[in-house]
């Protein structure tokens, strides 16, 4: 099942899910959708594909500003209020990707495929645990961006099924929902899965043990961290990185399907799909975007002029220039006659967008490495990384503390992922938000003659809680400081 057929259906399914709500005014499942749905083998695929469509909605229009534009990756471009509020720690319960309720939508959807797939007797065994794996791993993979983006968060694990029953819940502790959702799905997900199947456009064996990995690696579990990358490492498939020239390189994200060194990416087809904000995000042919890169990122870029991700990631001919770089070129193939990405309007963005990649599992293990006491073999992976991108070597030696090495594996991440809403996350993991982001932004606030605030309160680094979802669930508590 390939992402971009799902909209073809999208309509029916939504209907009969309830998806088209906010899943605090859901509905219950009707008699219509139990008695006369989730009967057929296409009623399950239906099911399936209406997860994956709540997958690309959440993410095709939050990926870049929940997992990158609030770091160092990213700063304000133009004058529009939203870019700068986001890039100045300027968050509101107002700020549009403050809301949860696409993300709830396809928690939603999936405890109603979770619920009723045991039904449906069309369905092989084989089957039906596949689906119900994909269930289980998409809601535990939006509960965990609701964890690091909110902390405490209401936890929904069956549909909203009677009028007699209450839909409001208060806020269950980060740690619970670590605990006692997201793990144990993933770790059923693992034992349903049909491990022969490796489409990278669907929640596969490979997927679901990246998804632990950076689990176990949020909450600092490290030898669970490196039980989880050895198993992927140990997969039959042999996931691994080799993309060692400019055109092997943007094959990850242009052509993923079938490729080492992808392991889950959501497909976005505007023909079927419609527009989305990751061109708006990545910068357009036609319009400014939102972001432009931050001029410390773009310096560790151009530090290592053989490095082909540079090369990958921006147009090195406007370093230096007066011009802003506001377009990320990894996204998109090249054009025979410019030698330039072929970067789409707005409205006809096409985009493959990354959830797992290898290197992102094998970075994730050499910090785990690192915090264990094998710096050398954190930095074995490190290099072989970067000899592979035609890197410089790093010196293992140079780096004197864990902290130093830690450092040195982030650095790695944050070229190797860029816009991949990893950075964000990273620092927050690692304990490093006010160190990197505050300098950064008492710069833009000088520079827009804002008064100098930067980044110290560290209660700020959870987003606050939009005012539509405080509104619809009186249950709920903000996230202090930010008022409702």
């Amino acid at each position: 099942m390939t992402m971009k057929k799902i909209s073809l259906f999208l309509l029916p399914v939504a209907m009969l899910l309830g998806g088209c709500e906010k899943f605090l005014d859901q509905q219950p499942i009707s008699s219509l959708s139990t008695e006369l749905f989730w009967k057929t083998a296409e009623d399950a695929r239906l099911g399936n594909a209406a997860i994956y469509d709540g997958l690309q909605k959440t993410l095709t229009d939050c990926y870049i500003d929940w997992g990158d534009a609030r770091s160092d990756n990213f700063t304000y471009s133009g004058t529009g209020d939203y870019q700068i509020l986001v890039t100045m720690n300027g968050l509101t319960s107002l700020t549009s990707t403050t809301n949860w309720a696409d993300l709830y939508m396809t928690i939603a959807r999936a405890n109603v495929a979770i619920q009723q797939l045991p039904s449906v007797k069309a369905l092989g065994d084989v089957d039906r645990n596949h689906y119900l794996a994909q269930a289980h791993a998409a809601r535990a993979y939006m509960y965990f961006y609701a964890v690091r983006l909110w902390g405490d968060v209401p936890v929904w694990t069956a549909p909203y099924g009677s009028m007699n029953e209450d839909p409001k819940k208060p806020r269950s502790s980060a740690d619970s929902v670590l605990n006692s959702v997201i793990i144990p799905d993933l770790q059923k997900a693992l034992t349903l899965i049909n491990k022969s199947l490796t489409n990278v456009y669907e929640i596969n064996e490979g997927s679901i043990l990246a998804m632990l990995t950076d689990v176990h690696m949020w909450k600092k579990d490290y030898p669970a961290a490196l039980a989880s990358s050895a198993a992927f490492i140990a997969l039959p498939y042999k996931y691994d990185v080799n993309a060692n020239t400019v055109a092997s390189l943007k094959n990850i994200f242009i052509n993923p399907a079938g490729n080492k060194e992808v392991v889950l990416t959501l497909n976005w087809d505007y023909t079927r799909d419609g527009e989305n904000f990751m061109g708006a995000r990545l910068g357009s042919n036609s319009n400014t975007s939102t972001y432009e890169i931050d001029s410390s990122v773009t310096v560790k870029f151009q530090a290592d002029r053989g490095d082909l991700r540079r090369w990958n990631t921006f147009d090195t001919a406007l370093w230096g220039t007066s011009t802003k770089i506001a377009q990320i070129w990894k996204y998109y193939d090249y054009d025979p006659v410019t030698s330039k990405p072929k970067i789409p309007s707005r409205i006809e963005n096409n985009v493959k967008i990354p959830l797992y990649r290898t290197a992102d599992v094998l970075l994730l293990r050499a910090e785990a490495l690192n915090r264990t006491g094998d710096k050398t073999g954190a930095f074995t992976i490190v290099n072989r990384i970067r000899t592979l991108r035609g890197a410089k070597l790093r010196v293992p030696a140079s780096y004197t503390t864990v902290d130093a090495s830690e450092d040195a594996v982030l650095d790695e991440r944050q070229l190797e992922l860029f816009a991949e809403s990893r950075r964000w996350f990273d620092l927050v993991r690692t304990g490093r938000v006010l160190q990197v982001v505050d300098p950064l932004i008492r710069e833009r606030q000088r520079e827009q003659r804002l008064q100098e605030t930067g980044f110290t309160d560290a209660r700020k680094i959870l987003w606050p809680i939009s005012r539509d979802a405080l509104t619809r669930n009186p249950l709920l508590v903000q996230n202090p400081p930010y008022s409702e």
